[in-house]
């Protein structure tokens, strides 16, 4: 059986990984206040390698402005002159070791495309599973799933070993309770109900053997039932018809099987017989 691949995963196509950094490098500009510090430069040199207009100082200079600083043309003519000389910082631990960006802040921000000084990659990965796994545990117990301890705690094998019983009692326990809660009027194996004091078995339970009008059976007269000896008769004659049928069948079955080497020749059809006969039969030709 040939193994089917897994259905790969869909893209947004239209997804453009250089235009969300961007955001987000201005985003973290805003929330330091990077435009009132002396490395200003950084942010917009590191905006100009994610940036792929045709009008870079333009661009440069708007995006300046939404940093929350203006800068002339030359000034942007500079930053993108050293922008092209600055070795680039593209992964994005590298990028938050370029920036200074702390785990704190990639979270308050909710940054995806940078990472953080202090927080690896590997360690991020760890911990956004665990966050996964609590907000998957908070979901559970508000539509009422119990924790493990708490199943443990109230489950048919716990209660089994208090009470020194197997599950399976606890089970017809259960399902005893639960019959007689819905269906109250079903009864069980027991004990047979009469309507009326007239009423009564089929045998008398103090004389064994006797029938209903009080004569005794044939059994308890010590009389062979007739029916019995007609069922060991008729089984006879069919097992000795059948026998018959059989031997009859298998001998058809050899001459059939041995018709084409026998060809017509009257010994040879002697001695298929006689093989196909019973040793004891046999014996006696």
């Amino acid at each position: 059986m040939e193994r089917v691949p897994a259905p790969r995963r869909r893209r947004n196509r239209n997804f453009d990984f250089a235009a969300k950094r961007r955001r987000e490098i201005v985003l973290h500009a805003r929330y330091v206040g990077a435009a009132q510090t002396d490395d200003f430069d950084r942010w917009l040199i590191a905006w100009v390698w994610h940036c792929k207009a045709k009008d870079q100082v333009w661009s440069v200079m708007e995006c300046a402005k939404n940093m929350g600083r203006k800068i002339t043309e030359a000034e942007a003519s500079a930053i993108i002159k050293e922008a092209s000389i600055t070795r680039k910082h593209l992964s994005a631990d590298n990028l938050a070791q370029f920036l200074g960006v702390t785990y704190a802040q990639r979270q308050a921000l909710r940054l995806t495309t940078i990472g953080s000084v202090n927080v690896k990659k590997r360690a991020r990965k760890e911990l956004r599973k665990r966050r996964d796994r609590m907000a998957k545990k908070r979901k559970r117990r508000a539509s009422g799933a119990l924790s493990r301890a708490e199943y443990e705690a109230n489950s048919t094998a716990a209660k089994a070993r208090a009470e020194g019983v197997s599950r399976m009692t606890i089970y017809r326990r259960k399902r005893a309770a639960e019959q007689s809660k819905n269906h109250p009027d079903v009864t069980g194996v027991s004990a047979a109900i009469f309507l009326s004091s007239e009423d009564g078995p089929v045998t008398p339970a103090d004389v064994e053997g006797t029938s209903e009008r009080g004569f005794a059976s044939k059994k308890g007269r010590g009389l062979p039932s007739l029916r019995l000896e007609e069922r060991k008769r008729t089984s006879v004659f069919a097992d000795s018809d059948h026998h018959c049928f059989r031997r009859s069948c298998d001998f058809a079955h050899g001459i059939e099987a041995f018709g084409p080497w026998i060809g017509g020749n009257r010994l040879d059809q002697k001695f298929v017989a006689r093989r196909m006969m019973p040793p004891g039969e046999r014996a006696r030709r």
